[in-house]
Order: structure tokens, then sequence, then C-alpha cells
């Protein structure tokens, strides 16, 4: 067996040598409301603390950390420094210099110019005492595995002991570049570098998974870990529930659902097409929930103009506690999505006892298997006549359901918070090795 030094060092200061230090990025959790990442990185923090009693987690935010409360084993870890406030402070009065109501004529344009090049100076500052600053807080935490749970905040610089995992969700980037805001190439380049450079990459899915080995080259180790969704949010809600929320939003039954953030990678063009192929559309309507994203003035023009406007619901952000009577009240969930990491809202979906019709692409059968009807995304005429067909038949509607309910049991943040602990003492024994 190989002589470990850092085992004798651990014993000899009274620490068990098995007790791993490790670090999670968490910066997401700053946020009033979280979705996406930040709902990914809640649960495994959730999971975690009620898995692990052994080791001991510092858990890395940068403007507070809000959703969770820490103790024992796990610390809370914020960044703050003198560039960090000045940066703050610099963006507030450069936002207020710009704001339509500020005055000033020409002296104000003036102001506003010498802010911003003082805010980009501040900006690049502040990021390089951030990279120092991290390095030297997992140094000082003696941190064995780095856990990154977003691309943009991977550390440029780690100490030597520390292994990095890091959390790998989609290329749609590079697979779809049209569908989103164009990436520089530097960044692109930075992103493949962090993950060849990373110990292990977290795939969310099978998909995502060859999209870094077959688009990108990646050398890097690569597991799966597939995503949840949280049985206290989604569930078959009651009528009761279901009505009192169909009535907040100005729903009236029956009615499509779609799910997901309004941006062209979500390819609402073809469900708005979709409902206005189906037979006699008028006695339905269509709800999408969700918020703005990217490039959707052509999208709101459609809507705008499209023949069944009065049955197109638009809710804007919607808080977790009223998706599962939203899921559970629609007679059938529409996700015609040109890409996807992973595409939870049709797990949730399943969860909450609602028919699915979905994707043939990219991870979305994976997440959907026998228990949803499949087409392809950029057929709209294929897509309506799925609609209709769930739509014309009550018992093929109980049918998906119960197949749904039984799929979505196949998917647990605390089997995937198992698989998580299992790579991340993976890795570790790597190092100590």
């Amino acid at each position: 067996m190989k002589y470990n030094a850092t085992f004798d060092r651990m014993a000899l200061k009274g620490r068990n040598p098995h007790v791993m230090n490790i670090a999670i990025e968490a910066f997401s959790l700053s946020e009033a409301t979280i979705t996406g990442i930040g709902n990914v990185t809640l649960n495994y923090l959730t999971q975690l603390r009620l898995l692990d009693k052994e080791n001991d987690y510092y858990v890395y935010t940068i403007d507070g950390l809000n959703h969770i409360s820490l103790d024992g084993r796990w610390r809370h870890i914020l960044y703050t420094s003198p560039t960090r406030r000045a940066r703050l402070a610099i963006r507030d009065a450069w936002v207020r210099s710009i704001s339509p109501c500020a005055r000033g004529g020409v002296v104000r344009q003036l102001w506003a110019l010498i802010l911003r090049l003082v805010k980009m100076a501040v900006v690049l500052a502040d990021e390089c005492w951030f990279v120092v600053w991290l390095w030297h807080s997992l140094r000082k935490n003696r941190v064995d595995v780095y856990v990154g749970t977003f691309a943009d905040f991977f550390p440029l610089l780690l100490p030597s002991r520390v292994k990095a995992l890091w959390l790998l969700y989609d290329l749609v980037w590079k697979r779809y570049p049209s569908t989103m805001k164009k990436r520089l190439s530097l960044t692109s380049l930075f992103f493949r570098w962090n993950m060849n450079r990373a110990d292990m990459l977290v795939a969310i899915s099978e998909a995502t998974k060859q999209d870094a080995m077959n688009l990108l080259k990646v050398k890097t180790r690569i597991e799966v870990i597939p995503h949840a969704a949280d049985s206290r949010t989604f569930y078959r809600a009651s009528s009761p529930d279901v009505a009192s929320v169909m009535k907040k939003y100005g729903i009236q039954k029956p009615y499509i659902l779609s799910v997901c953030t309004l941006e062209p990678r979500k390819n609402l063009r073809a469900l708005l097409e979709a409902y206005g192929m189906i037979e006699r559309p008028e006695r339905i309507r269509l709800v999408l929930v969700g918020m703005k994203g990217w490039k959707t003035s052509d999208l709101y023009e459609m809507m705008k103009k499209h023949r069944l406007a009065d049955g197109i619901v638009v809710t804007g952000y919607v808080p977790s506690r009223d998706l599962a009577p939203l899921y559970s009240g629609a007679s059938v969930f529409a996700f015609p999505s040109l890409y996807e990491g992973f595409g939870l809202p049709v797990l949730e979906a399943m969860q909450c006892g609602c028919p699915v019709i979905t994707s043939n692409v990219s991870s979305l059968p994976e997440v959907a298997g026998d228990a949803c009807i499949l087409v392809d995304p950029r057929d709209s005429q294929s897509l309506a006549a799925a609609i209709e067909r769930v739509l014309a038949s009550p018992s093929l509607r109980r049918s998906m359901a119960r197949k749904g309910l039984i799929r979505a049991r196949g998917f647990s943040w605390e089997r995937s918070a198992r698989l998580l602990m299992g790579y991340i003492h993976s890795i570790s024994a790597g190092r100590e090795a």
C-alpha cells in the first residue's frame, strides 16, 4: 500500500482522514426568487444535509444566502471586498445617471459616460480580486473537492490539492446557437478549457454527455446524474386548489398548458401554429407560463395577431406553489422544445398526473420514456394531431397520467444526491491514492 503523508498529518491534528472538506458554489441562491440552476442547487444542498453526517461543507455565495439556513458541519462563506462594495455603489450611481428621470443634459451624459468607464474598470478589478480571494479561501479551508454548479462561476484558479467536479447542463450554445444570445469566441474557449481541466463532469442527461464528447471532444471523465422534480412542489393537486389557482390567473377549463421561459429554443411558435390547427380550437384555452426570455418580440407579435388571441393566456412568472395546481388542472401539457439538457417541466407535469406531449429530440425521450407522446418539434401538424388525439380521448388521458406517475417515481433528488456523493468520494479517493 502506498504511504500517504496527508493521512498522517490529519491524524496528528486529530482529524479523521476520511472526512472531506467539500465546497459548493451556490451563487444562484443569492437571488430573492430562483428558477433553474437555483432550484437544482437548493435541492442538492437540502438532500446532502440529510444524507451526509460525516463531511464538512463550505457553501460559497457572493450576495448573501437565501432559501436555506446552514448550521453544524455546514458553513456559509460570503465573498466581501472593497472592490465588491465599490462595484455595487458605482453600478447604482450609473443606473441613476441613465434613468429617464435624471436631469442635466450634456453634463449628465458626460457624467454617465465617466461612471460607465469607472464601472468597467472596477468590475475588472473585482473579478480579479475574486479569483485571488476564492483561491485563498479554498486553501485556508483545506477544501478537498469543489463542486461547481454553473459554468460562468467555475474558478479560474484552484489550489493544487483541490479536485473539481462541475455540473454540465446543456450545450445549446453549440448545438442551436441561433436560439440564444451569441456567445463570444473567447467565452466558448474558456468554457471548453474549464471542462477539460475539471476532474469530473456530471451531465444531467446522456444526451448532454454525448454532446460534450462528440461536439467538444471533451476528454474529462463524464458521469450522468438526472434531475428530479421536488415532491413537495409537484404533486396531484386537489380540485379546490386547482379552481383557486385558475381563478387567480383568469384561466378557464379545458386548457393546454406549456411551462417554460419564453424564448426561441422552446419552439412556442410551433405550439401557436398547432393550436390554430386543432379541431374547434375556440373550445379550449392555451396557457403559457414562464418569464420573458431572449428575443420574445416576434412571439408576442404572433400571439397578438393570432386568430385565437382571446384564447391565449400568458401568466408570466408563477411562484412554485401555484405550479402543481396549474399542471394538475391541464388537459394536456405541450412541450415542443428544440433542445433540452434535461427537460424538467416534462417530469414536473408527469409527477402532477398531467398527460404530456413533447419532442423526440435531445434528452426529452430519456425523461419521457414510454409515458408521453413524442413528436417532431418542427412539425406543427404532428403536434396538432397529437394534441387533438389526447383532447378527444378521456381514457387516453387517464392512461397517460398513470404511466406518467409511474415514470416520475424513477427520479428523486435523494437518489441524485447519493450519486453525487459517490462521485465526490470517487475523485477525492483519486487525490489520496
